[in-house]
């Protein structure tokens, strides 16, 4: 099994990019989806209708820039992966017969890296529908009747 500096250096650098990208974008998903938490549960301690309405369409727009950042994300991901797949038919070999071997294990270490960042994109996902969730309940409990944000 391979370290992971091994990994990282195996890498080209077009997906060493997209991953620093992608850890900024969880760290930030992460900080917006808890702070917007945080101030839903804090309106509902001092429920002034000025504070709430202020409060939601914050957290509304902050949502709709979340899910623009992901498909955002995601795209690059998809562009990352078709500039790499013709690397992984680089290979240095004097034979005259085609290396079919190292280009399925090329591949292979490709797709292993890409499934982890897809897993990573279904957290991204559940995080910012549970924090929309949180605010259409409270929505729903705080009797607000929704307005086109």
């Amino acid at each position: 099994m391979s370290t992971p500096l091994e990994i990282w250096s195996l890498l080209s650098l077009v997906n060493k990019a997209f991953f620093m990208f992608f850890c900024i974008v969880f760290v930030y998903t992460a900080y917006v989806s808890f702070r917007m938490v945080l101030q839903l549960t804090s309106s509902k301690r001092q429920p002034t209708a000025e504070r709430t309405d202020a409060v939601l369409a914050a957290s509304k727009k902050r949502l709709r820039n979340l899910r623009q950042l992901h498909l955002f994300a995601l795209y690059l991901f998809g562009f990352s992966i078709l500039f790499s797949i013709p690397g992984a038919f680089q290979t240095l070999d004097s034979s005259k017969s085609l290396p079919i071997g190292q280009y399925i294990q090329n591949l292979r270490f490709l797709f292993y890296f890409d499934a982890p960042i897809f897993l990573g994109f279904l957290l991204l996902h559940s995080l910012q529908w549970l924090a929309a969730a949180r605010v259409d309940s409270f929505v729903t409990k705080s009797q607000i009747t929704p307005r086109a944000w």
